[in-house]
């Protein structure tokens, strides 16, 4: 079978991945501040010099990292919003969602570190956050449309709700719970039992 060459576009492309991928791997294992771009590139397989072809700065691959990883959860729940779906179809997928949060270790890992890089670096907290609220604003109105679905109204602004539901998940996926799911549904189902009526 003949392999076929890549462009030039797709070949840059190739290394970008290779290199977001590596990146992400060791600030899981090390954090941020350990993986050096030297140790990023030769983990990845490149030279420092690849490195520098497609990000001008460790902040600059940490930034499009962050807009990538946090695009797909954006994406997703978009998606989920304009799909047509009955509040009890999204009642359901919410807490499938929720379900699988187990599986979810690495993100919350990933999105902890995130976190404590945007409290100590002023010029990445507000790409991060901007995309934290974005992100928070989607997954807010998903879980305000499990309320209403109860006939309930929910306690607090869709982006609010959301970073409480994600630092429940969070913080229970760091203090190492195996599966984090009854907590979470418990405490959604008290604040749905709880809230003002519609």
């Amino acid at each position: 079978m003949i392999k076929k060459r890549l462009g030039r576009e797709e070949s840059q492309q190739v290394t970008r991945d290779k290199l977001f991928d590596t990146a992400t791997e060791l600030m899981i294992r090390k954090g941020f501040h350990a993986a050096s771009v030297n140790v990023i590139a030769e983990e990845a397989g490149f030279s420092k010099g690849a490195f520098f072809s497609n990000f001008s700065s460790k902040s600059d691959l940490l930034l499009q990292l962050t807009q990538r990883f946090k695009r797909v959860e954006i994406d997703r729940l978009s998606t989920t919003l304009a799909s047509g779906y009955s509040s009890e179809q999204l009642s359901h997928g919410l807490n499938a969602y929720i379900d699988t949060l187990k599986n979810n270790t690495r993100c919350a890992i990933l999105d902890a570190e995130l976190q404590l890089i945007a409290l100590r670096d002023e010029e990445f907290s507000p790409h991060y956050y901007d995309l934290h609220e974005e992100n928070s604003e989607a997954l807010g109105k998903l879980i305000t449309i499990i309320f209403n679905h109860a006939g309930k109204k929910p306690p607090l602004a869709n982006a609010a709700l959301a970073k409480t539901f994600t630092a429940l998940a969070e913080g229970l996926i760091l203090q190492g719970h195996k599966d984090p799911a009854v907590e979470i549904k418990l405490v959604l189902n008290s604040l749905i039992q709880t809230a003002e009526p519609l």
